[in-house]
């Protein structure tokens, strides 16, 4: 019977395509990935050391169903990311609502998930958009691939209207978050304080040519229940800082601006300015004050757009860090989401082709890029030769990059921040610890919608052990620990 049953539904989803398909144009597109990793000392330990040969495999494929040019829906779907070896690519519940990871890609394993499912229409007679549904939702960036406050596939209501020629109006609301899942074993089904809200604007200014900004601001409440059950809003990615009580609720606002110059070609200017803050009661502490995050991200890029064969660029990226040995305030922006995109040039350290992304470290088992998780804290700057072309069919990037921490050494040191930093050695950057980046990626066209890609990664870290041994003594051990990390992905990626 509970076969009949099954059978019976997936007949009706078809014939219920097939009746969409009739009064509808579809269209499908996707980003299929399979990447084979070579690496050593990812987590510059030894004692607790990654695998050195593993293969990935993801599937996003994206479907729109287009009624005419002012109303369509679209469905993105995600198989993976799995590793071969590591269970069949099964159709299961899909991601799980409090998934460490996070974010949309949060289920892993192989698991069908829904990437994006939403409306798109324009109001009648009118130039007014709107996009209700799970979506791709990402504050303005500049600079860094997206942004590194909000970048995630979420549930939201987006409005965008033109107001005067080069100047737009961009508003929505979102819910990133909501542990109150209505019957899953897995959830919190807590009916108070479980939801995590945001109300954004923006205000795109394309007016002047070769110049552009992207003001916008941001309000958050997470309650005290949003995380899951037990665990509170402060336990959740970028919210939560020293003696971090799980039982309050959080308020938090961002605002910034990015902008993009092209006035004096051949030279492109990208830069961005983000500010944070994040409050709660932060009762777990003696003084019984408040406790929170207030911090700001800082970037510039320049890059020479004058030559056909490649383009260099400079950059500078400055986050504020944990100061001094006050355990009731936190100096990192906080974080909303699990921001996917955010990286330098793809970065080994920072994120690496977005598979399962970025530096990783066994200690806090924190993947998705280091400076963008929970540990903002680290000041960066480089170079790097873009776009490389001296072959058909053949492109290279090559980034050297330096890091150094902001973070005061004293509050690893200080017992009681060990609650909002955790123990991420390799990836929480004191300002005693930094390191040297080295990176070479190449990409072979085979078709133009086949290609080969080669990413090559050398990292070189100094990382200061004595700081890091107040945490755990091992990680004043040489004999457990590495200064060089390794990474080498060779991986073919179709998009149609």
């Amino acid at each position: 019977m509970k076969k009949m049953s099954f059978f019976g539904l997936v007949s009706l989803l078809v014939l219920s395509l097939a009746g969409i398909a009739q009064a509808a144009e579809v269209k499908a597109t996707g980003k299929w990935q399979i990447d084979a990793y070579m690496n050593d000392s990812m987590n510059f330990e030894t004692m607790n050391k990654d695998q050195a040969f593993r293969i990935e495999q993801r599937m996003r494929t994206a479907f729109q169903f287009i009624a005419n040019e002012n109303l369509k829906a679209v469905l993105d779907t995600q198989i993976g990311s799995n590793t071969w070896g590591n269970g069949l690519y099964q159709i299961s519940a899909g991601r799980t609502p409090n998934s460490t990871q996070g974010g949309a890609n949060g289920a892993g394993n192989g698991n069908l998930m829904l990437r994006q499912g939403y409306i798109d229409f324009k109001y009648p007679n009118t130039a007014v958009n709107f996009k209700v549904g799970f979506q791709t939702l990402s504050l303005p960036a500049a600079f860094g691939g997206g942004s590194a406050i909000l970048d995630d596939q979420v549930g939201a209501a987006v409005v965008s209207a033109p107001i005067v020629d080069g100047v737009k109006l961009l508003a929505g609301y979102a819910r990133p978050y909501d542990a109150n899942n209505f019957g899953s074993t897995s959830g919190a089904n807590l009916w108070s304080g479980t939801s995590a809200d945001m109300g954004f604007l923006a205000v795109p200014v394309d007016y002047f040519k070769g110049f552009s900004i992207v003001p916008f601001g941001a309000f958050m409440y997470s309650g005290a229940n949003a995380a899951a059950q037990a665990t509170g809003a402060t336990s959740q990615i970028g919210f939560g800082s020293a003696g971090a009580n799980n039982s309050v609720g959080v308020r938090a606002y961002w605002a910034g601006a990015a902008f993009t110059m092209t006035a004096f070609e051949p030279f492109k200017v990208m830069a961005d300015f983000n500010y944070g803050l994040a409050t709660y009661s932060n009762y777990t502490l003696a003084d019984t004050s408040n406790g929170g995050r207030q911090g700001w991200l800082a970037d510039i890029a320049i890059d020479y757009t004058g030559l056909s064969f490649m383009t260099p660029e400079v950059y500078y990226v400055y986050t504020s860090g944990v100061g001094g040995r006050n355990a009731n305030k936190d100096g990192r922006m906080p974080i909303a989401g699990n921001p996917q995109s955010w990286s330098i040039n793809n970065s080994f350290y920072f994120g690496d082709r977005n598979m399962i992304t970025g530096f990783n470290t066994a200690s806090t088992g924190a993947s998705n890029g280091a400076g963008t998780r929970n540990t903002m804290g680290f000041w960066a700057t480089g170079f790097a030769l873009k776009d490389m072309k001296f072959f058909d069919n053949f492109t290279h990037t090559f980034n050297v990059m330096y890091v150094k921490g902001t973070n005061n050494a004293d509050a690893v040191l200080a017992s009681r921040r060990a609650t909002g930093i955790t123990t991420g050695y390799g990836v929480f950057l004191t300002d005693k610890d930094s390191l040297f980046e080295i990176d070479l990626q190449n990409k072979y066209k085979i078709y133009d919608a086949l290609s080969l890609q080669l990413d090559l990664g050398y990292i070189n870290a100094s990382i200061d052990k004595d700081t890091w041994r107040a945490i755990n003594a091992n990680y004043g051990n040489n004999d457990l620990l590495s200064s060089n990390a390794y990474r080498a992905a060779l991986g073919l990626t179709y998009s149609f």
